[in-house]
């Protein structure tokens, strides 16, 4: 006998059998859950780019956004789209004036690595996914400082990207616990 899930809609669709229609509300209630990884990103990029007296915010911003990419290309992939990890680095780059294409090229990269390897790290402990972020994030800051020293005809200061590094790193902990709460309550397209 097969037992069925009935807490996720999405496997339910897979197997015959009667179940009722999602109404309107319903449909639209699963677009917003599966929006909410992009749109709290969005909002990140959108308040840090803002001129307000922060103390280390452009260091933050590359490290939040990083941070974001990676959580939910490996644990909910279809709410960090390809086309959407794009945007959130244009609109990085756009709002920052930093080197054009660069933090798009950094977050394609973190992107890829999260969805080759998703199923990989999701049966890893948090401390293994954590270790493996902070080389990622030393392997793509690293990158974004070597590219942005070519693009400008000048070696850049490193210390920038040495504390985005550190943040990316130390701010991981924090914003996973964040974002496993929403993956599984306001982000859950399944709670339907």
């Amino acid at each position: 006998m097969i037992k069925k899930d009935n807490t996720n809609h999405f496997n339910d669709r897979k197997t015959p059998g009667i179940r009722p229609a999602f109404s309107k509300f319903q449909h639209i209630d699963m677009v917003v859950r599966s929006l909410v990884p992009m749109t709290f990103t969005i909002f990140v990029v959108l308040f840090l780019s803002t001129p307000f007296d922060i103390p280390g915010r452009n260091e933050l911003l590359p490290a939040i956004v990083v941070a974001s990419v990676y959580f939910w290309s490996i644990y909910r992939p279809k709410s960090m789209p390809a086309v959407g990890v794009f945007f959130l680095g244009f609109l990085t780059d756009l709002l920052n004036f930093s080197t054009p294409g660069v933090v798009i090229f950094i977050l394609l990269i973190t992107y890829g690595i999260g969805v080759t390897q998703r199923f990989r790290l999701a049966k890893y402990n948090f401390i293994l996914v954590w270790l493996i972020f902070a080389v990622i994030a030393v392997g793509v800051f690293m990158l974004q400082w070597i590219l942005s020293s070519v693009f400008s005809l000048k070696i850049m200061p490193y210390t920038s990207f040495l504390f985005e590094i550190i943040f990316a790193v130390g701010i991981y902990p924090l914003l996973s616990i964040v974002f496993a709460w929403a993956h599984r309550t306001i982000a859950n397209p399944g709670k339907v």
